[in-house]
């Protein structure tokens, strides 16, 4: 049986051929609208170097943070260490002062990550220690009104407490009590935040005349931790003789 040659398709069969009329209708398509497939493209190429470039920003945001942080943190370890232990004054205030700078800086420069929140509460700190209570007051209320994290906020809670008792008057002393109180709802019962917390209502009845509750809180604070430093032993001689 001889063998059948397949027909040759004619150029109006060809053009009626469906998979080639769809080829040729895709390429038409190709030509007329190779423009806006050149944008689409170069949108797309550009938008993941865009997401490239801004996790690359992110990472070195955050390295940033971290690192300035770490700096005034040693910093404000070696001035605390050369004032305790060479009371080398001059140089323990220098370093106290930068290490306030840079971490006021990171804070305003990176206000939403934890480092540079956590700079935040160090700044307040160091400004405690040079008495800049104007300063540190609406810094840190600035920052509750934030609304940061548990952790963070009784740490600030407890450095505005701190402040506000040491510039002292009625109103402020009551407020700094609101503080140290809601600091011991928050915290675990033998933290060191209830130490502290404790200490300040102890301080605050003191200066308020209530001998009787200074003792009581100075004493519940020595339970959580059995503090013998001469300002403690001064603090219990005080009362003794202010309760005789």
């Amino acid at each position: 049986m001889a063998h059948r040659t397949r027909k040759r398709l004619t150029k109006t069969e060809l053009k009626k051929d469906p998979v080639n009329d769809a080829l040729l209708k895709g390429m038409s398509y190709l030509q007329e609208h190779v423009k806006q497939f050149v944008i689409g493209a170069a949108v797309i190429i550009v938008g993941v170097l865009v997401i490239q470039s801004i996790n690359s920003n992110s990472a070195r945001q955050a390295n940033e943070c971290r690192a300035q942080y770490f700096l005034a943190h040693q910093l404000y370890n070696m001035a605390m260490d050369n004032l305790i232990h060479y009371g080398d004054m001059q140089t323990s205030v220098s370093q106290l002062q930068t290490a306030r700078q840079i971490a006021r800086n990171n804070y305003r420069s990176y206000p939403g990550r934890l480092p540079g929140k956590r700079s935040m509460i160090l700044a307040a700190k160091i400004g405690i220690l040079f008495g800049m209570e104007s300063e540190v007051i609406p810094e840190l209320q600035d920052f509750l009104a934030s609304d940061p994290a548990d952790d963070l906020k009784n740490s600030a809670s407890l450095h505005l407490a701190m402040a506000l008792e040491n510039r002292g008057g009625g109103a402020d002393l009551a407020v700094a009590r609101e503080h140290y109180n809601e600091i011991l709802q928050n915290v675990p019962e033998n933290s060191q935040l209830a130490w502290e917390a404790y200490s300040g209502l102890s301080r605050i009845d003191y200066a308020m005349q209530d001998y009787t509750g200074s003792l009581e809180n100075l004493q519940t604070a020595l339970g959580i931790n059995p503090d013998t430093t001469d300002f403690v032993r001064y603090q219990m001689a005080r009362l003794q003789v202010a309760m005789d």
